[in-house]
């Protein structure tokens, strides 16, 4: 008899258990929509050094989420924290956005020019910056691009 009540009350804390786990979790799954919401409207492209100020105590205020192998919040900070550098190539801003394969010929010539007229050694940090600025590279000038990057590596 008292094995049988020992195992009753055990039952009955497992049951307690699992819907509290059950509760966690779901609070949990909110929490992560809510987080994710909450840094979707975060953009990385700052105009001044305020703006900048006020990203970074967004992201700062906000709490990791807990829904990814790599913290999202964390890396924005990394991203904020690191400086663009122009290469006399502010006109490729307009092109925020556009998909590497989304291109007109004369888009990626713009490209092109500015490619051709860099140091092999900056082509990586151009790269860099075209990355950091939401540009995506016109994916038939990929190739080129290593191919002048390796270039350089062995001259």
């Amino acid at each position: 008899m008292k094995l049988i009540l020992i195992c009753a009350v055990a039952l009955v804390g497992l049951c307690v258990f699992d819907l509290f786990s059950r509760n966690k979790k779901k609070g949990r799954a909110a929490k992560q929509k809510t987080q994710k919401a909450d840094l979707s409207h975060i953009s990385l492209d700052v105009a001044n050094h305020d703006e900048y100020d006020a990203r970074m105590k967004e992201l700062e205020a906000s709490q990791c989420c807990g829904a990814h192998d790599v913290c999202e919040k964390e890396q924005m900070i990394r991203a904020l924290r690191q400086k663009i550098e122009y290469f006399n190539d502010e006109e490729l801003d307009a092109y925020q956005g556009v998909g590497e394969e989304d291109y007109t010929d004369e888009q990626i010539e713009e490209f092109r020019e500015v490619l051709y007229t860099m140091q092999a050694s900056e082509i990586e940090d151009w790269l860099k910056s075209l990355s950091l600025r939401g540009v995506a590279l016109p994916i038939l000038l990929k190739d080129e691009a290593c191919q002048l990057i390796a270039g350089g590596r062995s001259a």
